[in-house]
Parts: structure tokens; C-alpha cells; sequence
């Protein structure tokens, strides 16, 4: 009886730390938040010292090194707004009538081939968007469009376009999936058409679903950084026409966050810049959240018909949601192609594991750089998963309706909208500056771990959902205590769901440049070993190719070595991406759910 008592109270014990843990873990989601916030806020208002408010927000002009200096930053405002609507007008059609057919209307071997292929998009490395763009879109818009240099708001709309497409038809598909059979029957029922069901059915009762997967896409093209520096132009000017060059915000900080000393005016004012961005994704996340809890409904009124024939009708809307999907193919199958077409070609031994020219991004082999890409992949997964996968557990069985449930939520949403080059900013202030790391494969992998958070949180909370409802308790009135039923039954279960947001945040630290142009990499400083030498900068894929299409794609043999090292970016990201999306498929087959 003594040791039944003591077996009780070590577990209730157990128990009590592994809840205790659970609760710091989602409560670091918070704090990161706030800390992002924090950094710009304190740093950002320093640039109020050399400018005004209104000079800063509403100044054209940006010359930090003039007396006084002018830190104006309207033209990168008017351009990130002008870039979004740009691209989100281009893919939010385009999204929703490939989420329609997908989600509806698709045979199933269509569906399972079409929506890996579209998800697959999202496995391209947005700097690869940005060396496509420079080498096809931009001489096309010179040549063919009347655009001065090429770099133009429209290539930068029509890029980021592609980018965020994959984000919105996934979350469109999934809320038309998620509309009652019910109510899709009951239209057929009265006669409807394929179309009528659409507009007056599945459309108005996915409404708050279809409004998330937008307002995803806007978060991402707002924050998209560096791909739109390499194709914007970065022109200090107020674009009047979408063919004029621009810069916007996430742009300007980057150009200018490599060659502006610390402590200048032009230093904080970049700080500055991120906090407007930060306020500005924020602002969306606050409009999603209105939006997501609005129940959407089908339309309470008969279906009548128009002056056109319903049936044309509904023939061509499925022909052009057949055309929506094909033009999101095919741009996987362009992009893809043209890389590896012209990877093939230029890459070879020597461009691999050829000698090391320190400083020479053009003659170097390409091996440091995969290394490089590998540790932070590494060790960015393991910070993010050891905080993720608890608050995922957290979330999913152990949070109540509590404020600091509904906080935690946020800060996640949060953080999935914070761009890339804020996030970028904020490692550099906390781990390069204040905790010493300097720039370092510790301070990258940091950065790209708070980066990745949120993609671990949700995958891993929907894995842990899904596990059947039964099994929990017929471990409990087996008098497992908490710690056993999480070790035993929850963990193993949603093995799988795990993985592939393992996967995914892998795919990601491997694929982002600006953060750890921020934080991690440094031209000519490299270490031997950067699974070692954590505190050492690196060379990174992603950041040799963005250096090249910046600075070197003149050069005859840069481009060769581009499209190697993008070959080799886009082989490891889209491997992660497929295995994640075999993994996501497996666990829905696995919970009983149709891909």
C-alpha cells in the first residue's frame, strides 16, 4: 500500500513538472513576440532623434549619410502596398478556382497528383524565385513590355504571385472541404449546376476560409524579402506604373542593413522600417482573426437562372478552374525545369568539391555552402522542435478557453506573419548583439528556430487532434497518469503529423537567406566545420546564390555556378517538401481522412 502510494505521488509529481513545462514552452511564443516588438520599438525610436514622424512616414527622400540626414521612407511604403496588390490580385483567382476543383470537383488521381504539385511550389527557395525572375521575367518586361531596366513592380508582383499561390489554394481547399455534404446535395437536389453549387453553396459557406487563405497570401507578400530585392529594381522613388522600379520595405532593409554602420541614423531608421512592416502584418492577423470567426453560409435564396445558358456557364467556370490549375502547374514544371536544365549542365565535380577561395563566391566549390545549409537546417529544428512540440501538446490536450490560451494562439499566428528580414533584425539584435554571439551558425540557427516555431506548432497540435479521443481514455481508466499517456499513446500516435512539420521546418531553415545574412554568414569568414563550430559565421546555399544574382551574375562563369548551387537548393528543399507531403497524406489516410 506504501509503495502504490509513493508510485502515485511520483507520477502526480511527473506530471505536475511535464505541465509546468508544457506551460513555459507555449509561454516563449509569447515572449518571442514580444521581444520582436520590444528590439524594433527601442531601436526604431531612435531615428525619431534625427526626424520627425511625419518627416519619416511621410518623407521621399533616403539619404542617411547627408546633414541632417533624410530617413523618408513613403517610397518603400507605397511600394510594398503597390507589390501586394500586385500579386495577390494575380493569385487570389487563380487560388480559389484551383482550391474549387481541387477540393470539388477533381477526380481523385487528379487531385492526389495536382496538389502535391501545387504544394510543391512552396518548396521553392523564394532566392530561386528571385534568379529565375532576374534571368526570364525582367528581359521579358524590358524587351516585350517597355519597362526601362526590366525590374519593375509587375515582375516583383508576378513573382511573389507564384509564391504565395501554393499558401492560398491549401487553405482554400481546405476550407471547401470542410463546407457540409449536406448542403452541397441539397443544391444538386433542386437542380443546380456544377457553378450555381459553387456560387451560391460552397463559395458563401467557406467565406471566412477563403477570406484566411487571402489575407495568408497578403501576409506573405508583404513580408517576402529576397527575391523581390533581386527583382524590384531597388529604386528609391514612388513607382508611378507597375513597369517603374521600387523598393519595398522588406527590400530596403536588406540592401541597407549590410552596409549601414551600427549607431547611424540610417541604422535605426531601418529598425523603423520593421516596425511599420510589423504593424502593418499585425494589422492583417488582427482583420484574420475577425474574419475566421464569422460561420460562413450558403445563400438563402433559390437558384434562378441568368440570361446565359447555366450549363455554358458552368462549363466554362469548370474549364477555367481546370486552367487555374494548370497554370499553377505549370509553373512548377517551368520553374523547376529551367533550373534543372541549366543545373545539370553547369554543375559537375570541380563546381562541388573543387578548392575553397575564401572571399570568392564565383570560384569557390560549393561544398562549405552545403554544409553550411545543413547545420542550420540541423541545428534550427532541433531549438524549434524542443519548444514547438510541447506547445503543441500544450494547446492541443492541456489548454483551456484561458486569455493565456488565446495569447499563445496569437503570438503563433503572429509569428507565422512576421517577415523574414524582421526576423532577420531581430536575431541580430538579440543573439549577434546582446548575447555576443557575433555572427555565428548559433546565432542562425536561433533566428531560423523562432522563424520555424509556428509551422512545428501547428502541424504537431493537428497530429496530436487527430489522435482518437478513445485511446486517451482507456489509458487513463487504466490509471495511466498524464506523463505515461503523453509518452505511450499521444507521442507515438501522432508520429507521423510530427515528422512532416519536422520536415517542413527543415525544408524552410534551408530555403531562407535573409535571416542569416543578418546573423549567420559573412563573406570571407567561414568555418571548417560548422556542425563544430557553432560559433563560427558559415556559408549557407541560399545566401552564395543570392550574393551572385546580386553582385556577380555579370561575371561568365557566375551564372554557372548559380544555377549549380540553386540545382542543388531546390534537390534538398523539394525532397523535404515531397516527404513532408507524403507524410501529411499518410497521417490523413491514417485518421481516416480522404487526401
Amino acid at each position: 500500500m506504501v509503495a502504490l502510494r509513493e508510485v502515485t505521488v511520483r507520477q502526480a509529481q511527473t506530471t505536475r513538472r511535464m505541465l509546468t513545462s508544457l506551460t513555459i514552452a507555449a509561454a516563449l511564443s509569447i515572449a518571442a513576440v514580444v521581444g520582436i516588438y520590444f528590439f524594433l520599438t527601442v531601436n526604431g525610436v531612435k531615428a525619431l532623434q534625427f526626424n520627425s514622424l511625419g518627416q519619416i512616414l511621410l518623407g521621399t527622400t533616403w539619404d542617411p549619410e547627408s546633414t541632417p540626414p533624410k530617413l523618408g521612407l513613403l517610397p518603400m511604403i507605397i511600394s510594398t502596398l503597390y507589390v501586394t496588390a500586385i500579386s495577390v490580385a494575380i493569385a487570389f483567382p487563380i487560388s480559389l478556382l484551383c482550391a474549387t476543383y481541387l477540393a470539388e470537383f477533381a477526380p481523385t488521381f487528379l487531385r492526389r497528383t495536382l496538389r502535391p504539385a501545387i504544394d510543391m511550389l512552396a518548396g521553392i527557395p523564394s532566392v530561386v524565385y528571385g534568379l529565375f525572375g532576374i534571368l526570364t521575367l525582367v528581359p521579358f518586361a524590358r524587351y516585350y513590355l517597355g519597362s526601362p531596366s526590366g525590374y519593375s513592380v509587375l515582375v516583383a508582383g508576378i513573382i511573389v504571385a507564384i509564391m504565395i499561390l501554393p499558401y492560398m489554394t491549401s487553405v482554400m481547399m481546405e476550407a471547401i472541404r470542410s463546407v457540409p455534404r449536406e448542403y452541397v446535395e441539397a443544391a444538386r437536389g433542386m437542380g443546380a449546376t456544377r457553378w450555381q453549387v459553387v456560387r451560391t453553396v460552397l463559395w458563401p459557406a467557406a467565406l471566412s476560409g477563403i477570406a484566411s487563405g487571402g489575407m495568408l497570401g497578403t501576409l506573405r507578400a508583404m513580408g517576402e524579402t529576397v527575391a523581390v530585392a533581386l527583382v524590384s529594381g531597388g529604386a528609391l522613388m514612388i513607382p508611378k506604373s507597375p513597369l517603374d522600379p521600387c523598393r519595398p520595405l522588406s527590400a530596403h532593409i536588406l540592401l541597407q542593413a549590410t552596409v549601414l554602420p551600427v549607431g547611424s541614423p540610417g541604422y535605426y531608421a531601418l529598425y523603423f522600417a520593421g516596425l511599420i512592416l510589423m504593424l502593418m502584418v499585425t494589422a492583417v492577423i488582427v482583420a484574420a482573426h475577425r474574419v475566421r470567426r464569422r460561420p460562413g453560409r450558403p445563400r438563402k435564396r433559390r437558384v434562378k437562372g441568368g440570361r446565359l445558358n447555366p450549363v455554358l456557364v458552368s462549363r466554362l467556370m469548370t474549364g477555367l478552374m481546370i486552367a487555374a490549375g494548370v497554370i499553377a502547374a505549370g509553373a512548377l514544371v517551368g520553374i523547376t525545369g529551367y533550373i534543372f536544365v541549366n543545373g545539370v549542365r553547369a554543375l559537375d565535380w570541380n563546381v562541388l568539391f573543387g578548392p575553397v577561395h575564401i572571399g570568392d563566391p564565383v570560384h569557390s566549390a560549393l561544398y562549405p555552402a552545403l554544409l553550411g545549409t545543413l547545420a542550420l537546417m540541423f541545428y534550427s529544428t532541433v531549438f524549434a522542435v524542443l519548444v514547438g512540440v510541447p506547445t503543441a501538446l500544450y494547446l492541443a490536450h492541456f489548454a483551456g478557453e484561458s486569455r493565456f490560451t488565446q495569447a499563445v494562439r496569437f503570438a503563433i499566428d503572429t509569428l507565422a506573419g512576421v517577415p523574414s528580414i524582421v526576423y532577420g533584425l531581430f536575431g541580430a539584435t538579440l543573439f549577434v548583439v546582446y548575447m555576443k554571439m557575433g555572427y555565428s551558425v548559433l546565432a542562425g540557427a536561433l533566428t531560423l528556430a523562432t522563424m520555424n516555431l509556428p509551422v512545428v506548432v501547428r502541424t504537431a497540435e493537428e497530429a496530436f487532434r487527430s489522435v482518437p479521443r478513445e485511446y486517451i481514455e482507456a489509458a487513463r481508466g487504466a490509471g495511466a497518469s498524464w506523463y505515461h499517456v503523453v509518452k505511450d499513446v499521444l507521442l507515438p500516435m501522432a508520429k507521423p503529423g510530427i515528422t512532416a512539420g519536422i520536415t517542413l521546418s527543415m525544408c524552410r531553415a534551408a530555403e531562407e537567406a535573409a535571416p542569416i545574412i543578418l546573423t549567420a554568414v559573412m563573406i570571407g569568414l567561414v568555418t571548417s566545420n560548422p556542425f563544430v563550430h557553432v560559433l563560427q559565421p558559415t556559408d549557407a546555399l541560399a545566401f552564395r546564390i543570392y550574393l551572385i544574382a546580386k553582385e556577380y551574375l555579370m561575371v561568365p562563369e557566375a551564372r554557372q555556378v548559380a544555377f549549380a548551387a540553386a540545382l542543388v537548393l531546390v534537390a534538398v528543399t523539394l525532397s523535404l517538401n515531397f516527404l513532408a507531403i507524403y507524410m501529411r497524406d499518410r497521417f490523413e489516410r491514417k485518421v481516416g481522412r480522404e487526401v
